[in-house]
């Protein structure tokens, strides 16, 4: 999960056009809030707190239905839509595991001894 944020981020910054940024500046702060959310979790400085993971899934799943009920207004593709509800998947599973004790992602098969 944390080299999946980083690109996460960079592409919900890079993923939505500049006309819907004019056109719906709600969106974009709360985007903006949601990457900067995430940031503390990317640089491995808050690992194991379960607090900045509800923050950044708060924050992802504020885009995903700003994003849904603003769709015609602001212009906003499937793809992007499809693209901010995979980022609240990704920080709501990553929230789930880490407030359980559990690793952010599982390990691979090849990883875990019998």
């Amino acid at each position: 999960m944390r080299t999946l944020l980083p690109a996460v981020a960079m592409l919900a910054l890079a993923g939505f056009g500049g006309e819907a940024q004019a056109q719906c500046p709600e969106l974009t702060r709360l985007r903006s809030e949601a990457v900067e959310a995430t940031k503390p979790m990317n640089r491995g400085l808050m690992p194991g707190r379960c607090d900045a993971y509800i923050r950044a899934s708060l924050a992802w799943s504020a885009v995903v239905d700003y994003a849904s009920d603003h769709r015609d207004v602001c212009d906003i593709s499937d793809r992007s839509l499809g693209e901010f509800e995979r980022y609240r998947r990704d920080a709501v599973t990553a929230r789930n595991n880490v407030c359980a004790g559990r690793p952010i992602r599982p390990f691979p098969a090849e990883i875990i001894l019998r």
